[in-house]
């Protein structure tokens, strides 16, 4: 079979560029296996799980604080390995997350008990909006709906609970009168109170034994009840309408490529 003529105002196909050519993809490239940690959001939400059952079983000794305060930095450091972020990042979060705990460990153990409290929750304040900053970062680039999606969602949802508790305890310790109308000092609300009372908050259920005391903690309050309701209606309820689209349509389109029965 002959070769077709070459028209003679033809010009020939440029050769493929060095750069383009560096560019492509092979299958082996394609094919490879993701970071270690990407995108566990289930095993952050069972650390996250974790830190709420060691305070509440832990309670505010110094012990409990040291293992609340450690296991929240872990979940921090794997939010980062899941989500993941740029190396240099990485590289700071790896040195700077447990210089700051171990700081606040030394703070707890040693320090008076309001020093305490007041740098704890300052660090757990800090490490609550660097995670959920990396996850909703990592979930809007992810292009298909997945179950991890859906984890990553609902650990933001907890972090933001947890950053109010913070937020709380933090002004309960600063302005010296306390957080809550029925906790009055000497008396102190302990970690598992702030952390009740955010969740109460948050999911609106609001069972009345703890209420805010100041304008400014119920301005708080207020504030959370809003953005936890607005989070829900918004991120988790287009997570969750999405959830498993992906598989459906692929399984629509393997349908529509089968040969027609005879």
């Amino acid at each position: 079979m002959e070769t077709p003529p070459i028209p003679p105002n033809a010009s020939p196909a440029p050769p493929p560029a060095a750069d383009d050519a560096a560019t492509l993809l092979t299958e082996e490239e394609v094919d490879e296996k993701p970071p270690r940690f990407a995108d566990s959001y289930g095993l952050v939400l069972v650390l996250l799980i974790a830190g709420f059952f060691s305070s509440a079983v832990a309670g505010d000794s110094h012990y409990g604080r040291v293992a609340t305060l450690v296991i929240l930095a872990a979940t921090t450091w794997l939010a980062l390995r899941a989500s993941p972020v740029q190396r240099h990042l990485l590289r700071y979060a790896v040195t700077l997350i447990p210089l700051a705990t171990l700081a606040a460990v030394v703070a707890s153990v040693v320090g008076n008990d309001e020093t305490a409290r007041i740098v704890g929750a300052t660090l757990t304040i800090l490490l609550v909006l660097v995670a959920p900053a990396a996850i909703v970062k990592r979930l809007a680039t992810h292009p298909v709906i997945s179950l991890n999606t859906f984890y990553g969602a609902v650990c933001v949802y907890l972090l933001i609970a947890m950053f109010f508790a913070s937020c709380f305890a933090l002004v309960g310790a600063v302005s010296g009168s306390g957080y809550f109308a029925q906790i009055q000092p000497p008396a102190k609300a302990s970690t598992v109170d702030y952390l009740y009372f955010s969740l109460t908050t948050i999911t609106t259920v609001g069972y009345g034994d703890l209420t805010a005391l100041g304008g400014v903690g119920r301005m708080l309050a207020v504030l959370e009840a809003i953005f936890g309701q607005l989070y829900l209606i918004t991120v988790v309820a287009l997570v969750v309408q999405n959830l498993g689209q992906a598989r459906k349509l692929r399984k629509r389109m393997g349908e529509e490529k089968k040969p027609p029965a005879d």
